[in-house]
């Protein structure tokens, strides 16, 4: 968030004038990485586990059935 706060401001704010760099082309470059920066780490990582196991019902000696779980996690940094 902080490149994109100097990069607007380097855009709009500054008005020094430099032969050798343009401040407001730096500043929208700042901005832009910024947002990038920003909208990489809302992101999270994303982990998937499918989890599968038989039951089976009365004991050893009755019906099994197949049991499925998916669980989803997500990293917030």
């Amino acid at each position: 968030m902080l490149l994109a706060v100097i990069g607007a401001i380097l855009a709009f704010a500054v008005r020094a004038n430099t032969s050798v760099v343009s401040l407001p082309t730096v500043g929208i470059i700042l901005m832009i990485a910024g947002g990038a920066l920003i909208w990489h780490g809302r992101r999270g990582t994303r982990h998937q586990r499918v989890i599968t196991r038989e039951e089976r019902a009365g004991g050893s000696t009755g019906p099994s059935s197949t049991v499925r779980q998916t669980i989803e996690d997500r990293d917030i940094d």
